[in-house]
């Protein structure tokens, strides 16, 4: 399965401290939206990672549902993996407000705590005794309306996962309700393979050869 935009980027902020030096901040994102095989149901996903200079890190990750074929009214669980080894994460904004300003909605709970777990179908976020470096967090967000859902979560230590191909994006769509129920997304991104050197001097041979069975 070829994703028609997967993209990794890297960027250079530079942050002059007292002595004059710059530290190199790292940014990468990534763009899924051919993900259908893979249970997106239409859903187009965004994840960008932004490291902060303390070390930590800002993920934003947006779910756009103007292609959704779901007939279910929202999510009830996101999550993702780009960081491995981090200590610590909160959202600190999501489609229905963040916890310092909340604004009317129609979860039960708010999508803190975050927790390092899996989203599973049987339970929401459910624990795991291994390290996962999963990202799990629970609330309700109605997507009828179609539109971009973001939630924005601080992440704190870890290392990035510079290959792409590596991480992953997921969401369960939910009825309406605080309770784990519907289809669970699960994409990661998938490398479009090269040709191996061995390929191309096969190709050229067999031009070669139809060309002098030609003459």
């Amino acid at each position: 399965m070829t994703l028609h935009l997967a993209r990794f980027v890297f960027t250079t902020l530079a942050l002059i401290g007292f002595a004059g030096s710059a530290q190199a901040l790292q940014f990468a994102e990534l763009t899924l939206d051919d993900c259908d095989m893979m249970g997106c149901e239409g859903a187009t996903l965004y994840l960008s990672i932004q490291e902060q200079a303390n070390g930590d890190w800002i993920a934003t990750y947006t779910i756009n549902t103007d292609g959704s074929t779901t007939s279910l009214a929202g999510f009830n669980q996101i999550g993702f993996k780009a960081i491995t080894g981090w200590t610590g994460a909160e959202v600190i904004s999501s489609p229905v407000g963040s916890m310092t300003n909340p604004v009317p909605y129609d979860a039960l709970v708010p999508w803190n705590p975050v927790t390092e777990s899996p989203i599973a179908s049987n339970s929401l976020c459910e624990k795991t005794n291994g390290q996962t470096d999963k990202i799990c967090a629970a609330g309700f967000v109605n997507i009828t309306s179609g539109g971009d859902y973001t939630w924005v979560i601080l992440i704190e230590g870890g290392t990035l996962i510079t290959d792409t191909s590596e991480w992953h994006l997921g969401a369960q769509y939910a009825d309406g309700r605080y309770r784990s129920s519907g289809h669970i997304i699960s994409a990661h991104s998938t490398p479009i393979p090269e040709p191996t050197a061995a390929l191309l001097f096969g190709l050229g041979a067999l031009l070669v050869t139809r060309s002098v069975q030609r003459r």
